[in-house]
């Protein structure tokens, strides 16, 4: 069963991450600051911080991806129905709602700064996220490998 919410959680943030990928185009925002040497290194394509906070301000997605992993978080299954609903509901309205006061109040000099930041930890976490799909995929080898 936990590799089964491992891979779903895996599925629906791989799907938010190429969904916004595939919209990408360039921003102003873009960093201003080449990198040494003179030439970027050929990283993944990853979807500027501006990118992911207007994905956010939309709506899409985010509620989602958030509803499904607090039904995995213990602290939120002993919640009252009631009290999981208005959660859920908060947090669905809010975040897009907070998103979209970022995006009016941080201003783009910010933003401009922000993005480095943002491109290492966006692949730090699909490094991670790699990780985890091959430490799933050895461990359901390893137990068909078993149940022969």
């Amino acid at each position: 069963m936990k590799v089964r919410v491992g891979l779903l959680v895996v599925l629906l943030v791989s799907l938010v991450l190429a969904g916004s990928a595939m919209a990408q185009q360039p921003q102003p925002f873009d960093s201003p600051i080449p990198p040494p040497g003179g030439e970027e290194p050929p990283l993944p394509d990853v979807p500027s911080l501006i990118q992911v906070v207007e994905m956010l301000a939309t709506g899409l997605g985010g509620g989602v991806i958030l509803s499904f992993l607090f039904e995995h978080f213990k602290w939120f299954e002993n919640l009252p129905s009631g009290a999981k609903f208005w959660l859920v509901f908060g947090v669905t309205v809010g975040l897009p709602l907070l998103a979209r006061v970022l995006l009016q109040v941080i201003p783009a000099d910010v933003w401009v700064v922000l993005e480095p930041y943002w491109r290492a930890l966006a692949l730090g976490f699909l490094a991670w996220l790699g990780s985890q799909v091959a430490y799933l995929g050895q461990k359901a080898l390893q137990k068909r490998s078993l149940s022969r």
